[in-house]
């Protein structure tokens, strides 16, 4: 089966030059890929091939050529390739930049419904509420549960129009998440404004760049009381 999967998508994939979700292919990776499922309480609960969608922020996996939802309920975590997602509310979100204490950036890439609205999403309306109702109906990632042969998917992978997304940083602290902006980091506690801004000018912090709040990340951590 693994050999199989392989094969499709090394088929599917092949020549292609940048990668987008698409309405066929609603997903956050270009293929679904081997990680491991952590629960609450840090045990470690499946292995297996996995995928993010993009319109619900659920975790999509393969089971006997099929894709499946996971129970978001007592799911922690999940490593898939080199990167890790952490469930925040049901909506998978990945680290991008981590400090000991319980300090994080995290990244969210979810359907952009604003520009989606703009497009001609076959409904002969460019509309938010024509919008809403093809990703409500989108084969792949819409519902809670999805009973989807893999073959099929991968089929329908290059269908429809390329979703537009966008992409959202937060810092998590301990149990509470804050919009990864300027306004944001200089208000927190134990933040000194004057310094924070001295420190933003030198660094030349770019609030859209990962790189950028990590640096951010790391002066929250050393500086938060």
């Amino acid at each position: 089966m693994i050999l199989a999967v392989s094969l499709l998508f090394s088929w599917l994939f092949l020549g292609a030059q940048e990668y987008h979700p698409r309405e066929g292919w609603p997903y956050l990776l270009e293929e679904f890929t081997g990680g491991v499922v952590t629960n609450y309480g840090g045990e470690t609960s499946a292995e297996g091939f996995f995928n993010v969608s993009v319109v619900d922020g659920k975790l999509h996996y393969v089971s006997d050529g099929t894709i499946m939802v996971a129970n978001m309920n007592n799911l922690q975590a999940v490593r898939i390739g080199e990167s890790v997602f952490i469930n925040r509310m049901g909506w998978l979100k990945e680290v991008v930049a981590e400090e000991l204490g319980g300090f994080f950036v995290l990244r969210e890439v979810s359907v952009d419904m604003e520009e989606l609205a703009k497009t001609d999403i076959g409904f002969g309306a460019r509309s938010a509420v024509a919008s809403t109702q093809k990703l409500s109906g989108l084969g792949v990632a819409g519902g809670t549960t999805v009973n989807l042969a893999l073959e099929t998917a991968i089929a329908a992978a290059k269908d429809g129009v390329e979703l537009p997304v966008k992409e959202q940083y937060v810092f998590l602290i301990g149990s509470r998440e804050y919009p990864a902006d300027k306004s944001t980091f200089l208000s927190l506690e134990g933040i000194d404004k004057a310094s924070a801004k001295t420190f933003l000018k030198n660094e030349k912090i770019r609030w859209h760049k990962a790189e950028s709040l990590g640096k951010v990340l790391k002066y929250i951590a050393e500086n938060s009381k």
